[in-house]
C-alpha cells in the first residue's frame, strides 16, 4: 500500500512524532534486532500515554517498500542500509511530512549502513537541526574505548586504535551537538556520554519491559523436549563476541554437575543481522559453531521466534549474561527480568546484580554451580527480577519520552528514571 493523501493530511501535523529506526516485521515484536524491538515497544508506550499523538515511522525495507497502519502507528518502509538508499528516501519522506517538528532517531552503529553511511549521520542531523527540527536521539551504544570491542568490530588492536578512539569521541560529540536531547538506556551510559561531550545533554530512561507471566517450568521443558532431570542455563540473544557467546560455550566444554544433576546450556540465538555480512563476524560465527557442534552439554537453537521466547525463558533454571563489556542495555536481560527469572552477569554488568563472575572459564562455571546449588540464592535473584520488572515497566516510560517532545526546556537532571 502506498501513502495516501488522507494519511498524509492526518499525520503531517506539528504535534506528530516522526521516528527513524529499524522496525520489526508487521505483527511481530522480536524480529529485526534489538533496536527494532525497543523502538516498537517504546512507541506503543508513547501511544498509550498519549493516544491522540500521531506517530510516523520511517523504517527499513524488509522485502519491498510498503506503507501500513499498525496499532495506529503509520509505518513507511522506505530505506535500505546504504548511502543513497538511506539518505535520499529519508529526505523525501521528511519533505512530505514538513509540518512535523519532533524527530526521534534510534541509533546503533551499523543500523543504517556501512562506516561511511553511518559517519555522515551527524552531518545530516545537523542540517535537520538548522532546518528547525527538534531531534531526540536514543543512543543504544555508548563507547569511549574500542579496546574490548576490537574483535567485535573487526579492528586490529595494533593498528590505529588510538585514532579510532579519537574519531569515536568526536562522533559522539557531533551527535550531541546535532541533538536537542540524547537518551541512553541506562544511567551509567548517560554519565559516560555526558563525560564525552562535557555537558548534560544525555538523560537516562532505563531499558523498558512489559512484565510477563512465565508458564510452568516442567510444562515448558516438555514442550521443548527437554529432560526434566537436568538443570538448564539459558543464554539468550544474537551470538556475538562482545556478549561473550564464545566464553559461555567454552564454559560448557566439559560437563557440569550440581547436586547429582547434569547442567546443560541452552544457547538461544543465531547470527547478528547487522554484522552477518562482515568477514570478521563470519569467522567468529564459524569458529563458534565448530565449538558447539556435537557438544552434548549445549543445545543451540538458532534464532528463536516470538512465539517461543516465553517457553525458553520459562524452561530455564537460571539465565546468564557473560558480556565482555558494557556498551548498551541488554534486551535479553530485560526479558529475563520481565519473566522474573534469576540471572547472573559478568562484572561488566555489575550495575544490574550483585551476583557476578569475571571472564575466566573457572569463574563462570563456579558462579553457575554455586547459584544453582543454593535455593535461597535463586530466590533472592528472582526477587531482584520482580522488583526490577516493576521499576522498568514500559507503561511508566511513555510519559517520560513525551516530556522530551512537549517540554521546551527539559529538566537538567541527567536521569529521568533510574532502575536498580
Amino acid at each position: 500500500m502506498k501513502l495516501t493523501g488522507l494519511q498524509l493530511s492526518a499525520f503531517n501535523r506539528p504535534d506528530s512524532l516522526l521516528v527513524i529506526s529499524t522496525y520489526p516485521d508487521q505483527k511481530t515484536t522480536h524480529t529485526g534486532g534489538g533496536l527494532a524491538t525497543y523502538t516498537k515497544n517504546s512507541l506503543l508506550a508513547i501511544r498509550k500515554a498519549d493516544p491522540l499523538r500521531k506517530i510516523i515511522v520511517l523504517a527499513n525495507i524488509i522485502d519491498e517498500p510498503e506503507t501500513y497502519l499498525e496499532k495506529d502507528i503509520l509505518v513507511i518502509r522506505c530505506w535500505e542500509r546504504s548511502l543513497f538508499h538511506f539518505y535520499f528516501p529519508i529526505t523525501k519522506a521528511l519533505l512530505k511530512f514538513d509540518q512535523v517538528k519532533n524527530i526521534l532517531l534510534g541509533f546503533e552503529f551499523a543500523a543504517y549502513g556501512d562506516l561511511f553511511t553511518t559517519g555522515l549521520l551527524p552531518l545530516y542531523l545537523s542540517v535537520l537541526k538548522l532546518a528547525g527540527k527538534r531531534l531526540t536521539i536514543v543512543v543504544h551504544q555508548v563507547v569511549a574505548d574500542l579496546t574490548d570491542l576490537a574483535i567485535h568490530t573487526g579492528i586490529d588492536k595494533n593498528k590505529h586504535l588510538n585514532l579510532y578512539n579519537r574519531l569515536l569521541i568526536a562522533y559522539f560529540q557531533w551527535l550531541g551537538f546535532a541533538s536537542h536531547k540524547i537518551v541512553t538506556l541506562e544511567a551509567n551510559l548517560a554519565d559516560r556520554f555526558n563525560d564525552i561531550v562535557s555537558g548534560h545533554k544525555a538523560v537516562a530512561i532505563p531499558h523498558g519491559l512489559y512484565p510477563k507471566k512465565a508458564i510452568d517450568k516442567k510444562t515448558a521443558q516438555r514442550r521443548l523436549n527437554l529432560d526434566s532431570k537436568n538443570l538448564y542455563v539459558l543464554c539468550f540473544g544474537y551470538l556475538s563476541h562482545y556478549k561473550g557467546s564464545d566464553l559461555i560455550v567454552k564454559a560448557f566444554k566439559k560437563p557440569l554437575m550440581v547436586g547429582g544433576k547434569r547442567v546443560r546450556l541452552i544457547l538461544a540465538g543465531g547470527e547478528n543481522q547487522t554484522q552477518g555480512q562482515k568477514r570478521h563476524y563470519q569467522r567468529f560465527y564459524k569458529n563458534l559453531y565448530k565449538a558447539i557442534d556435537n557438544n552434548p552439554n549445549i543445545i543451540h537453537t538458532g534464532f528463536v521466534p516470538d512465539t517461543r521466547i516465553k517457553t525458553f525463558y520459562s524452561a530455564a533454571d537460571l539465565t546468564v549474561f557473560p558480556y565482555r563489556t558494557f556498551m548498551s542495555a541488554s534486551g535479553p536481560l530485560s526479558l529475563a527480568i520481565a519473566y522474573r527469572k534469576p540471572f547472573v552477569v559478568s562484572t561488566a554488568l555489575s550495575n544490574y546484580s550483585p551476583t557476578t563472575f569475571d571472564l575466566s572459564i573457572d569463574s563462570i562455571r563456579k558462579t553457575i554451580k554455586d547459584t544453582l546449588s543454593k535455593k535461597s540464592k535463586l530466590y533472592k535473584l528472582e526477587q531482584l527480577s520482580q522488583i526490577m520488572s516493576t521499576e522498568r515497566n514500559f507503561n511508566h516510560q511513555g510519559s517520560l519520552y513525551l516530556s522530551l517532545f512537549t517540554n521546551p526546556s527539559p529538566s537538567p537532571s541527567r536521569t529521568l528514571l533510574v532502575g536498580r
